[in-house]
C-alpha cells in the first residue's frame, strides 16, 4: 500500500519538476508518508524514478492495447476512429504518465527502457493489427505493417499532445482529420498503389543482389 501511494504521488512530480528538480522530500510530503520510508521503499531517488517510469509505461501500455484489442474487429473507419480516440483519452486522463515517459525519452535524466520499450510494444500490436486486416484482403505487406503502424501512430501522438497542452484545438474535429485522413490513404493504397506499400515492405538484406 505504502508502494502504491509513493508511485503515485511520485509521478507528478517527476512528470512536473522533472529527474532533477524533484525530490524525495516533496514525493513523501504528498503521500504522507516519512522520507526515511521512502528511502526504505525504493533505496533511493533513481531506483524511485525507474520505478515509476516502469509504471507509467504498464498504465499507457495497458490502456492502448485494451481499446485495440476490443476494437480489432470493427470496420477499418470505425476501428480508426475508436483508436485515435483511445490516444486522445490517454493523453487527457494521464497525462502525467504521457509526459513523463515522452520527457524520459529525450532527456538527459537516468536512461531506462520504459519509455522506448513501450513505444516498442504499442508499434508491435498495431503492426500486428495492420497485418491481419491487409491478410484478410489477401494481400501480404510484409514489413510494410511495421512502417504504416509508425505513421500512424506517430500522427496520433503528435495531434494528442497539441490538444493536451491547448485545450482551445476541437478535439473531435482532430479526431476526425486523423481518422479520414488515415482512411483515404489506406483505400487509395488498396485501389490505386498497392505496389507502393508492397516495396515499403521490402528490406535489402546484406548481400543480396542489388543490396
Amino acid at each position: 500500500m505504502q508502494r502504491r501511494a509513493v508511485l503515485d504521488a511520485a509521478l507528478p512530480v517527476f512528470a512536473n519538476q522533472g529527474y532533477h528538480g524533484a525530490t524525495i522530500e516533496t514525493i513523501a510530503r504528498g503521500c504522507g508518508i516519512p522520507r526515511p520510508t521512502v528511502y526504505e521503499i525504493f533505496g533511493g531517488k533513481d531506483a524511485l524514478f525507474a520505478a515509476v517510469l516502469d509504471d507509467a509505461a504498464e498504465r499507457v501500455y495497458g490502456r492502448l492495447s485494451a481499446s485495440f484489442a476490443e476494437s480489432g474487429d470493427m470496420p477499418l473507419r470505425e476501428f480508426l476512429r475508436h483508436s485515435f480516440t483511445a490516444v486522445f483519452d490517454l493523453f487527457e486522463r494521464d497525462r502525467d504518465a504521457v509526459m513523463l515517459l515522452l520527457n524520459a525519452e529525450h532527456s538527459e535524466d537516468p536512461p531506462h527502457p520504459a519509455p522506448s520499450e513501450v513505444r516498442r510494444r504499442l508499434l508491435h500490436d498495431v503492426a500486428a493489427l495492420t497485418r491481419s486486416r491487409w491478410e484478410a484482403l489477401g494481400v501480404e505487406v510484409g514489413d510494410a505493417a511495421e512502417v504504416v503502424a509508425l505513421l500512424v501512430f506517430r500522427m496520433a501522438e503528435g495531434l494528442a499532445l497539441r490538444r493536451a497542452n491547448d485545450p482551445t484545438w476541437d478535439r473531435e474535429a482532430l479526431i476526425d482529420l486523423l481518422t479520414e485522413f488515415t482512411f483515404g490513404g489506406i483505400d487509395r493504397l488498396w485501389s490505386q498503389a498497392l505496389d507502393v506499400l508492397v516495396a515499403a515492405g521490402r528490406r535489402h538484406r546484406p548481400g543480396a543482389a542489388g543490396a
